[in-house]
């Protein structure tokens, strides 16, 4: 009887672990699918909110205007040229600036004499029309001016 009872109890013990791995397995399917629906779920969310914001750029005036070569070369002509005439601008605001902050400034006037002194520039003295004296030819020097000096001479 021992036998039969240990038998008994060793089936009992597989079935209570076949059992269990069964119902393991199904407790991880139903893991699986819960998780899947909830990833399914979220991704019909995101394709929703996508569709939505497709749906706001197909109205957009930016791809309106690319539907015709026409209205593509006019923008961009009409940017082009607001970009000169900002251009122009914003150089010519930037130069009555500098001008304005720099012409009574003591340094640079300083500097612009100087320069002129060293330049021989005089601009408050009036130019007279008088006769300059021609440039006298000046004889060279042997060495500069292609004769041969004595100790390299033949005779």
């Amino acid at each position: 009887m021992s036998k039969t009872f240990q038998e008994q109890k060793i089936q009992e013990k597989n079935t209570i672990k076949e059992v269990s791995f069964v119902e393991k397995e199904l407790l991880l399917n139903s893991l699986t699918q819960q998780e899947l629906l909830k990833t399914t779920k979220d991704l019909n969310k995101t394709i929703k909110e996508l569709t939505k914001t497709l749906k706001i750029l197909e109205g957009h005036e930016y791809l309106m205007i690319h539907k015709s070569k026409w209205k593509l070369i006019g923008y961009n002509i009409s940017l082009g040229m607001l970009f000169a005439i900002g251009t122009v601008l914003w150089f010519l605001l930037l130069s009555w600036f500098t001008f304005n902050f720099f012409k009574d400034s003591a340094i640079l006037n300083q500097f612009i004499q100087n320069q002129l002194k060293s330049r021989q520039f005089n601009i408050g003295e009036k130019t007279q029309n008088t006769p300059t004296k021609p440039v006298q030819e000046t004889e060279l020097p042997q060495s500069l001016s292609g004769a041969k000096t004595g100790s390299g001479q033949k005779e």
